[in-house]
């Protein structure tokens, strides 16, 4: 058993040939949630709110995937590479933004255009570079308590559990 994954469920999640079916189930929810917070979130006054909030969180999720779970876990890489693709890649959009300002300019609406557009790019920079202080910021306490709760599990001398 490695952490609490089974051996069997570990090997099949590590397998290269896992990477596809997982990217088309991530990549499900990633729709779904999108199209779900899209009737949660409708437009107000012509802006979209909803594709401002997937984008940013998306941005946000991004940065600690790639930066915490990728680096700093034992997760399998097929799985943590879906993640990336498949569930935050299908929750997030950079069509429904080039097509709604695109909507935007065509209805002569330039700034409503030139403020989502502002907006979308300084807050979902913003929000990657504050997902990756964050990835950064717990990388280090994970690690250690990973380590030692890795290190009391693997030892056969440990029979009280102790860290």
């Amino acid at each position: 058993m490695r952490g609490n994954i089974p051996d069997a469920v570990d090997h099949a999640l590590r397998s290269p040939r896992s990477f596809a079916p997982l990217v088309l189930v991530m990549g499900f929810l990633g729709a779904t949630a999108r199209y779900a917070l899209e009737m949660l979130l409708p437009a107000q006054c012509g802006f979209p709110v909803a594709t401002l909030a997937v984008n940013i969180f998306g941005c946000f999720t991004l940065e600690i995937v790639n930066q915490f779970v990728a680096r700093r876990t034992s997760l399998p890489a097929p799985l943590v590479k879906s993640m990336g693709i498949g569930l935050i890649g299908a929750f997030t959009t950079i069509a429904a933004l080039s097509t709604e300002n695109l909507a935007l300019l065509q209805q002569g609406r330039f700034g409503m255009f030139a403020l989502y557009l502002g907006i979308t790019v300084f807050t979902t920079f913003g929000a990657a570079y504050a997902g990756k202080r964050l990835a950064d910021a717990m990388g280090p306490r994970y690690s250690a308590h990973h380590q030692v709760a890795a290190a009391a599990t693997d030892s056969p001398k440990n029979e009280g559990g102790a860290q």
